[in-house]
Order: C-alpha cells, then sequence, then structure tokens
C-alpha cells in the first residue's frame, strides 16, 4: 500500500455529540497503530465542531472536515472513501465503538486479497450496555454465528443481509469505484450486492470486533428504506441456485416497501410494487389489506391502511 495508513476508519457524523468522542476514543486505541480517523461532519452543530477538531489537534491521525452541504449519510460515505488515504476502509456510526483489536482481526484476511472483510459484533444500548441476548438472536438471524471461516459464498449471503459495514473492512477501491447509492439510507446491503454479483471476494473472520448502538435516535433504526431499495435490487440478475434467496429477501422488502407507500397515500406506487413478481402471493390478512388499500384514492388508502395497521397492531 504504500506510505500512509493501511487503515482509513471513517466516523460520518451529523449531531450525536454525546457519543461521537465514545467513537473517536475507540477508533485511536486499536492496538495496530497503522490507521487513520476521518471524522466527516454533515451538519451544523458546533458541539460536533468542538469535538472533532479538538480530536484533530490532539492526535494527528484524526482528519475532521465539516461538509459544504449536507449529504446524507450514503453521500457521506462516499466523502469519507474519497478522502481515504488507506487501502482499507472501515464505516461505523458516529454512535458506536470498535473493540481495540478491531483492525488486528481483520486487516490479515483484508491483506489476503478479501474485498471485504467482515466479523461479527455485540448490540449494544444507549448507555454503552452489552445486549448479550439480542446479540445472540442478531448473530443467529443472520448466520453469523454458523459462518465457515474464510472466503464465503457472497452471492449467497448477500441475499440474507449477512455482511455488517459496520464491522467490515473494505477495498477503498471498491467503494470509490461502485460509490454508495446516495438515496438510501441502508446503502452498503445494495453495494454489496453489485459487488457479489461481479464476484467480489468476501471473507469472514470469526469472532466480536465492534459494538453497535441500538437506540431510537438511530438514522436506521427504522429499517431498510425499502420502496428506495427495491428498485435497485429487483433488476439485479442472480444464478438459479441464489433465485430462492434473493426471492425470499425482496417479498419481505417488497411488503414493507408497500405499507411504507401506503402509509404516505402513494397508491399508484403501492400497485406498481404489487405488480412486481417478488411481491409475495401468500394469504395473508396483511397483504389483503395493501392489495385493497392500494386500488383507492391517494388519501383514501392511506387513512383505510393506517386504520388497518393499528388494529393489527392490538
Amino acid at each position: 500500500m504504500g506510505e500512509g495508513p493501511l487503515v482509513s476508519i471513517g466516523i460520518p457524523t451529523f449531531r450525536r455529540e454525546a457519543y461521537l468522542q465514545e467513537a473517536i476514543d475507540s477508533a485511536l486505541a486499536q492496538r495496530d497503530p497503522r490507521i487513520e480517523v476521518l471524522v466527516s461532519d454533515d451538519g451544523t452543530s458546533e458541539a460536533i465542531r468542538s469535538v472533532g477538531e479538538g480530536a484533530a489537534a490532539q492526535d494527528a491521525r484524526v482528519r475532521y472536515w465539516r461538509n459544504p452541504a449536507t449529504l446524507g449519510l450514503a453521500g457521506n460515505w462516499n466523502a469519507i472513501a474519497d478522502r481515504a488515504r488507506g487501502g482499507s476502509l472501515v464505516l461505523i456510526g458516529d454512535d458506536d465503538r470498535l473493540l481495540p483489536d478491531f483492525v488486528s482481526h481483520l486487516v490479515g484476511a483484508a491483506a489476503g486479497g478479501a474485498d471485504v472483510a467482515f466479523a461479527d459484533h455485540w448490540l449494544i444500548d444507549g448507555e454503552g450496555k452489552r445486549l448479550e441476548e439480542a446479540t445472540r438472536e442478531h448473530s443467529r438471524r443472520y448466520e453469523r454465528d454458523r459462518m465457515p471461516a474464510g472466503p464465503v459464498d457472497a452471492e449467497a449471503y448477500v441475499w440474507k443481509n449477512s455482511f455488517p459495514a459496520c464491522a467490515s473492512l473494505i477495498r477503498t477501491e471498491v467503494v470509490r469505484r461502485l460509490r454508495f447509492r446516495e438515496d438510501l439510507n441502508t446503502p452498503e446491503v445494495e453495494l454489496f450486492a453489485r459487488l457479489a454479483l461481479e464476484g467480489g471476494r468476501f471473507v469472514f473472520v470469526p469472532g466480536f470486533v465492534m459494538e453497535y448502538r441500538i437506540h431510537e435516535g438511530s438514522i436506521t433504526a427504522s429499517g431498510l428504506k425499502s420502496e428506495e431499495l427495491v428498485k435497485y435490487l429487483a433488476p439485479l440478475e442472480v444464478k438459479e441456485r441464489v433465485e430462492p434467496l434473493k426471492r425470499r429477501f425482496m417479498e419481505s422488502l417488497l411488503e414493507d416497501a408497500t405499507g411504507r407507500v401506503l402509509a404516505r397515500g402513494d397508491a399508484a406506487r403501492a400497485r406498481g410494487f404489487i405488480a412486481s413478481p417478488f411481491y409475495p402471493r401468500a394469504a395473508r390478512p396483511k397483504l389483503w389489506v395493501q392489495r385493497a388499500c392500494s386500488r383507492l384514492p391517494g388519501p383514501l388508502a392511506r387513512r383505510l391502511y393506517l386504520a388497518a395497521r393499528a388494529v393489527g397492531r392490538r
């Protein structure tokens, strides 16, 4: 990689100064010293500026800047990749914490030719307490509790959403070339799908390397921005053996996307999602409601869908 840091640790930030210092400190605490820490400020908070400039003044490995305009999450990730000096890049939330062995745990796999070297992570609450039961369930859900060490079948696992950006080292060149889609709030899902389809090499290194904070202030707390993600994932062509995995992922995504647009009164877009070959055809009440509401004028569709959803939650 020549001179300069081996790994660029990117911390996009907006307005969570209460956690930002913890995130920076955890990055600087890496046992492997060959790092830089990039704090990219996408907001206008003077408290954030104070934390970022203070960290840069105290440690030469930290670079802080404020974007001239708000770029959004994915745009901020792209800005960090463009400024990174390291051959490998990690992107964490400004409310997350890396464990001291994050870099040393993954860098060997990255140096061995992986496009993405990834591990597992802890879930923590707003106070920084580890949520052990939730972490176990999270690992089980995404199959990282039983994933084999070494290169994995990326074309299959990407449709299981098994690759966590926050616990991954990504080749910086990959991000610069593929770019994160800037209208998504979980843009790594789509980028990893494109990378897997072009034959990108994903390597799993068992172990827990960071702590991902769950709280109401999280940008991704409401889940995938599914109505936007659908338009990028649906056209991707996959091998026959992977088709059932893609279908399962897309069915869930389209069901969520249809509900989200109906809740805004966009019945026309809901009808488009329901017409998709990936929309679930199961005989379930929620799907019946979505189909019925999509045939109504927008304002009425919204009122009836929200009313039905409220009843369903009781």
